[in-house]
């Protein structure tokens, strides 16, 4: 049995068939070689993006330790004190249900707080205000017997 014209025909010396697989190997070396060098710059993309994860990472932390530092209550009570002039609540202000109907007594004997500023809207009259111009006790009770 005799092999193919093409497998035995030589050019300049080298057969066909082993310049076919000289070919073959220079384009899969080559195409690695591509491959490779494309994964590297792609992995090197990928190196960058976890650094700057890491960073994002620790800005994060910076600035939970900030938030908690700035909005602790001691600062909050201590800003509140000095821009806004306001303080805890003092324990003489707690009043029970049985002395509010005393507080009210007490509070309609006082006069009424100045009027706005000329020229202004009138303020809406507080609770308290209102419960001073109502009745205390039900319309019946206040009827005087004859």
């Amino acid at each position: 049995m005799r092999a193919p014209g093409f497998l035995t025909a030589r050019i300049r010396g080298f057969r066909i068939v082993n310049l076919l697989a000289l070919t073959i190997l220079l384009v899969i070396a080559l195409g690695s070689y591509a491959l490779k060098t494309l994964a590297g710059t792609q992995d090197a993309g990928g190196i960058g993006v976890e650094d700057q994860i890491l960073q994002e990472q620790k800005r994060i932390r910076m600035l939970q330790a900030e938030i908690s530092t700035l909005g602790g209550p001691q600062r909050v009570a201590d800003l509140s004190r000095q821009y806004l002039n306001l303080a805890p609540v003092d324990a003489r202000h707690d009043v029970t249900e049985d002395a509010l109907p005393a507080l009210a007594a007490q509070l309609r004997t006082q006069p009424s707080a100045p009027a706005g500023k000329p020229g202004s809207p009138p303020r809406a009259p507080t609770l308290i205000e209102r419960m001073a111009v109502t009745p205390s006790t039900p319309p019946a009770a206040q009827a005087t017997p004859q």
